[in-house]
């Protein structure tokens, strides 16, 4: 016996009112799509143009996480290229993409299996693209995930990078039939600030994927609670009132997943037969902080400092104001109550930004401005509160900085 024998034995649960946990994973797809009749219905649509000879050049399919646009998207798409010789369709997701080119990459991957060097720029990648699709069938969906992710980095605007895809030289002069779906959490035109030719080049066609409502949630959720837990451990009132909340929170059927999962997890450790509604109420209450709380305790210095400065700015005494500008964020960093050693510099900053939106505790999106030009605009994915509740844990089990190192007055400072 190790000690890891006992570690394994103690954790091992006598009693669970589990009988499959797996199906409660929230990446998990399932067999049959629910409650998106009408969505599917507006894409088998759009997608038997072909039989009539078109396919719109965009299609924006946008609404918030958890709400089931790529694994619609992805379903309904694949089966109708399965069906439908001329037809092929690709799936990119661009979220790990940084820079304009590693997204035109990642495209010319999924079709080649193979990426560019840095050297051949934009043009050689979108050659690339172009040669490849010469290769394709009549008609190519080329389905965008994450794509409001993408953003202006110091070699190309987003503007280019569409115009290229839409519009561009190598494209119309091959005759390439392709339609891109762009999926993505706003409504792309409003994210993205895309110009006016840019704009033109795009079809207008929108799909919109709401919240789930109460009803649908219960009824994607139906087949999967009933495989996850044991006969009777989790009674219809809880499950009721749980999907409830959940409708009223969220809409989110990731989230809602997962709630059921912690919710099953607190009955097992406590050592209950049935989930209760008091499971339901400590996860509702607890669980989405308690997991971001984790993320912040486990941040290295720098990062934690960034986030006092993105939560530092308030309006009037109460509401913290997000979203705020890199400027803000940097300024915030150098400000009388920090210790100077710990100033950062604008670099740095936005270095920690783009970690911090990688870890998912920070969005950014870039706003026009007019003649004073573009500016990134950031925000918690969270309540800024959780940010203060933190510091002094954070402070207090942190070997590199203590309270009295870092501020020489306790709190953030308030601006009216």
């Amino acid at each position: 016996m190790t000690k890891y024998d006992d570690l394994f034995d103690g954790t091992r649960p006598d009693q669970s009112v589990f009988a499959d946990k797996g199906a409660l994973d929230p990446l998990a797809e399932p067999e049959e799509i629910i409650a998106r009749d009408d969505q599917e219905r507006q894409l088998a649509t759009i997608l038997n143009g072909v039989h009539e000879g078109y396919l719109p050049t965009t299609l924006s399919i946008y609404g918030p996480p958890g709400t089931g646009k790529t694994m619609t998207t992805r379903r309904v798409c694949r089966e109708f290229a399965a069906r439908t010789p001329c037809c092929a369709v690709e799936y990119v997701n661009l979220k790990e993409c940084r820079t304009l080119f590693s997204a035109a990459n990642e495209i010319l991957l999924e079709l080649t299996g193979e990426r560019k060097q840095a050297y051949a720029g934009l043009d050689g990648v979108f050659q690339g693209i172009w040669t490849a699709l010469e290769a394709y069938p009549a008609y190519t969906v080329l389905i965008l995930d994450e794509i409001d992710h993408i953003a202006q980095d110091s070699n190309y605007d987003p503007n280019e990078f569409f115009y290229r895809l839409l519009r561009g030289e190598g494209r119309l002069s091959r005759d390439l039939n392709l339609s891109v779906f762009l999926l993505s959490n706003e409504l792309l035109n409003v994210d993205l600030r895309l110009d006016s030719r840019v704009r033109s080049a795009m079809s207008g066609e929108e799909i919109f994927f709401p919240p789930y409502g109460q009803t649908k949630l219960d009824a994607i959720l139906e087949p999967r609670l009933e495989q996850a837990f044991r006969d009777g451990a989790l009674p219809a009132p809880v499950r009721e009132r749980a999907i409830l909340e959940a409708a009223r929170r969220w809409g989110d059927v990731r989230k809602t997943l997962t709630l059921f999962r912690q919710a099953g997890e607190t009955a097992t450790e406590e050592g209950r037969e049935v989930v209760t509604e008091e499971c339901i109420t400590t996860n509702l209450e607890t669980t989405e902080q308690a997991a971001v709380q984790e993320k912040l305790m486990g941040l290295p210095f720098n990062h934690f400092y960034v986030l006092i400065a993105i939560i530092s700015y308030h309006r009037g005494r109460e509401e913290t104001a997000q979203p705020v500008t890199t400027a803000q964020v940097t300024a915030a960093t150098q400000w009388g109550i920090f210790n100077a050693e710990f100033h950062l510099g604008e670099r740095a900053v936005r270095g920690v930004i783009m970690d911090l939106e990688t870890m998912g505790l920070v969005e950014t999106w870039i706003e026009s401005r007019g003649r004073d030009g573009r500016v990134k605009q950031i925000e918690t994915t969270f309540e800024p509160q959780w940010v203060q509740d933190a510091v002094a844990p954070y402070l207090a089990k942190s070997d590199q900085v203590s309270p009295e190192d870092l501020f020489k007055n306790y709190q953030p400072p308030i601006r009216e």
